[in-house]
């Protein structure tokens, strides 16, 4: 897959369509063949369903690619590179309307289960993606430095999610500091970490394509880092935001607690949600880079090596830096939210 990525995006961009969507009426033969990558895999002679230039044909293609379809399938071609404009090639199959059905289902049991703010958390997903293709994306493309884009994008991601979700009062205002706080710091520490461990940023192949793309050199580095600040964002919010209820519920029910016992009590939750929390992003790093942890264990790569390649060590940073940001964010916002819910109740009292 990343090759044929690779070829496509070296295709030079013309006004005419590149990449067509088709659908399989006819299965004409099969057999197996030999894979590039090693075992077998089917190869069908297809007859599909396509619209050229506005004009509706059925043409036939050989399907190579490591997916068998079967007839109704949706599939994306392209004009083949090493024949003529008549000859295609898939590239992909049609997964959208999968995706569309799990996006509907996700819809439905955010409804059913959060009622309004399941609703209102929508808005904010939405919205969250919203800054992100209309202002992290484009700005980052036309230059703007990647680490102050993203602390900017995050912090207006923060501002109406928080709000959305928990309306304005005081524990989502001391969400919203504990949060803006731990970020500034996560971003201090992913820079240091990144800089001090010489990252290059070309690691993911996504930054070699990306410069491939554009026709003009990135601060990929400074993606990277972005990278890492945004993706702090979603555990971060998670923490705060619990930390605060936890406080208020606290002293709600025990109103006769002092600052510094409200925040104990408080903490006592904290840590619990600490070693949960710590241990799933753990595991989801670890997941995302299974492939690649099983590939050096097959070639017996020694321990050192393995944990300096680069593509490994940028996944230990970003879950060693969202960890320490999490273990941050949680005295943090307890301390804050302590603050805001004495504050007022003394304020009350006078």
């Amino acid at each position: 897959a990343i090759s044929i990525l690779a070829v496509f995006l070296t295709i030079p961009k013309s006004p005419t369509q590149d990449i067509f969507k088709g659908e399989v009426k006819q299965i004409k033969d099969e057999r197996m063949i030999d894979s590039i990558a090693g075992g077998k895999i089917k190869e069908q002679d297809l007859l599909v369903a396509v619209a050229i230039d506005g004009e509706k044909e059925e043409i036939p293609v050989v399907n190579d690619f490591f997916v068998s379809v079967k007839i109704g399938d949706e599939i994306f071609m392209r004009r083949s590179l090493f024949g003529n404009e008549q000859t295609f090639e898939i590239i992909d199959i049609g997964r959208d309307k999968g995706i569309v059905a799990l996006t509907v289902l996700f819809v439905f049991l955010v409804l059913i289960t959060g009622g309004w703010k399941g609703l209102y958390s929508l808005i904010g997903l939405i919205f969250s993606f919203g800054v992100i293709f209309t202002f992290i994306v484009p700005f980052i493309l036309k230059g703007f430095n990647p680490v102050t884009v993203g602390i900017i994008g995050s912090s207006l991601i923060l501002l109406a999610t928080l709000y959305l979700s928990y309306g304005f009062s005081r524990k989502s205002l001391s969400a919203l500091i504990g949060i803006t706080l731990t970020l500034l710091l996560v971003g201090l520490l992913a820079n240091f970490s990144v800089q001090a461990l010489r990252f290059t940023g070309f690691a993911n192949e996504g930054a070699i394509f990306l410069n491939m793309e554009t026709g003009s050199p990135l601060n990929v580095v400074g993606l990277l880092i972005a990278g890492i600040i945004i993706a702090a964002i979603g555990v971060l919010d998670d923490v705060a935001v619990t930390q605060a209820s936890t406080v208020f519920s606290i002293a709600s029910a025990n109103p006769s607690l002092g600052v510094t016992d409200l925040f104990k009590k408080a903490m006592i939750v904290g840590r619990d949600h600490i070693s949960a929390v710590v241990n799933t992003l753990v595991l989801a790093y670890t997941g995302a880079a299974l492939p690649l942890i099983l590939l050096l264990s097959l070639r017996n790569t020694p321990f050192s090596y393995f944990i300096s390649f680069e593509m490994t060590a940028e996944e230990i940073v970003r879950t060693l830096v969202a960890s320490s940001g999490l273990l941050l964010a949680v005295p943090l916002t307890t301390a804050i939210a302590v603050f805001f819910c004495k504050y007022k109740s003394r304020e009350f009292k006078n």
